[in-house]
């Protein structure tokens, strides 16, 4: 169970690595608005993915036993969600092009905090991608104080990674590692993200 959850761990934390709509909205706030209002559009990040944690866990809790049809079938779904978005990954060739913060201006920490909770609690793939992380520690009868802990580890990773982000998008080494680097990253996360996707599916056959 340990090792399943540090795939799982893992996998949660190479997402956060490999570019996406929150880490654009991360960068965008931290060169247009300042630190202070990238702070709290990190926050508002955390909390929505605090958010969509505590809905899939009670979505859960209204499912039958993990032995009923719609169980395997939810499986199989996740499965193959994580596998599509592994290949993705995988298969992906884009270059990173960060913007350049030429017109600083200074914005509030609870206007960050709104930006950041509203623009990803609209991602409709951070619930699925929950679905899928907690369903793989659902399938390995992990208890409830430990989907719990989970929950609570998964929300701490991305707000202390996200405000990390923005102090790193002061030091000129990490702005030209990033785009060279992107490439390797999305391999990462989808080399993890299937090896999820096919533990989902073995489980379900």
């Amino acid at each position: 169970m340990f090792a399943l959850f540090l795939l799982v761990a893992g996998t949660h934390f190479a997402a956060l690595l490999s570019p996406g709509p929150d880490f654009f909205l991360l960068i965008r706030t931290a060169l247009a608005k300042g630190r202070r209002q990238a702070d709290g559009c990190a926050c508002g990040i955390a909390l929505a993915n605090l958010l969509s944690m505590l809905l899939v866990l009670f979505a859960m809790a209204l499912l039958p036993a993990e032995g009923s049809w719609l169980w395997r079938c939810l499986q199989v779904v996740g499965g193959l969600y994580f596998a599509w978005i592994g290949l993705q990954a995988l298969a992906s060739r884009r270059d990173l092009v960060l913007p350049q913060g030429d017109q600083l201006r200074l914005g509030g920490v609870w206007k960050g905090m709104r930006q950041g909770l509203v623009a990803s609690s609209l991602n409709p793939k951070l619930p699925l991608f929950y679905a899928g992380l907690f369903g793989v520690l659902r399938e390995s009868a992990m208890p409830a104080w430990g989907l719990g802990l989970a929950m609570l580890w998964m929300t701490l990773v991305v707000l202390f990674w996200d405000l990390a982000l923005v102090r790193l998008l002061d030091q000129a080494r990490w702005r030209s590692w990033l785009p060279r680097r992107v490439r390797w990253l999305d391999r990462g996360c989808g080399g993890l993200l299937l090896a999820l996707g096919g533990w989902l599916l073995l489980r379900a056959l």
